[in-house]
């Protein structure tokens, strides 16, 4: 197959995670909240395996929305420190009452890392939101950059993370409808072990919506399967919403 050019942009991904505030190895009163179910809809057969010594995605919540630009110099600092491995994201966490402006870290080493990582940022002018009780379901809103590879006609593989991939969609749904669409696919499929998740990325011409999927079946195979599906339900979809907004 013909390798074509890496794209490099931003954008953001819209996931629902189930969350828990950490009460250890952090700032004093201060809230850092734990993904508790990486994925969601991805299953593994060791789920009754949480807890370890390396954190999943952790999410450090600030006390002000900062400017992107200051928070992304901030991040590329703390990256050249070399104390993530991961370039850090910032990002928003949607409850049914508040929104919690937040850093997104993936890949330290140890829980001990993390007071490490919230003391750069307070050296930074950065302020921390105080602790409080949290533990359920939010919607994760995350703007990131992105390093893609499109292995088809808007179909694109995540180069970091190649268990990901992105399926371009005709316009934005809604985190509901999304939800429904994805539900209706797994029924009908034999190999329903995939998580996904809303996104936008931005392009020369404009922004594109997406459908992240993430799937331990790399294949390009999966990946076309996958796109012909979710294509087919959400034109389904436009054709029913059109149909029920026709006048009498």
């Amino acid at each position: 197959m013909e390798q074509k050019e890496v794209i490099e942009t931003i954008g953001s991904i819209t996931k629902m995670e189930n969350l828990c505030a950490l009460e250890q190895d952090i700032v004093e009163n201060s809230l850092v909240l734990k993904t508790v179910d990486p994925f969601p809809g991805y299953k593994t057969i060791n789920k009754n395996i949480s807890i370890s010594d390396k954190p999943g995605s952790i999410f450090i919540t600030l006390r002000y929305r900062y400017a992107p630009e200051k928070i992304n110099r901030i991040n590329k600092d703390l990256g050249v420190s070399r104390i993530v491995e991961c370039y850090p994201s910032f990002g928003e966490i949607i409850t049914r009452d508040s929104i919690l402006p937040c850093i997104r870290i993936k890949g330290i080493g140890s829980y001990r890392m993390i007071q490490v990582i919230q003391n750069f940022f307070k050296n930074n002018d950065l302020q921390l939101m105080a602790f409080r009780k949290f533990e359920g379901t939010a919607r994760i809103k995350i703007f990131k950059t992105f390093k893609l590879n499109e292995i088809g006609e808007g179909l694109y593989r995540d180069l970091n993370e190649e268990e990901k991939i992105y399926i371009r969609i005709p316009h934005a749904i809604n985190w509901k409808r999304f939800d429904y669409i994805s539900k209706k696919i797994k029924f009908n499929l034999k190999n329903r072990n995939f998580d996904g998740a809303l996104g936008l990325i931005y392009r020369f011409c404009g922004p594109e919506d997406v459908i992240r999927i993430y799937d331990q079946d790399k294949s390009l195979q999966r990946a076309l399967q996958l796109k012909k599906l979710f294509i087919k339900e959400i034109r389904r979809d436009m054709l029913i919403s059109a149909h029920h907004e026709m006048p009498e």
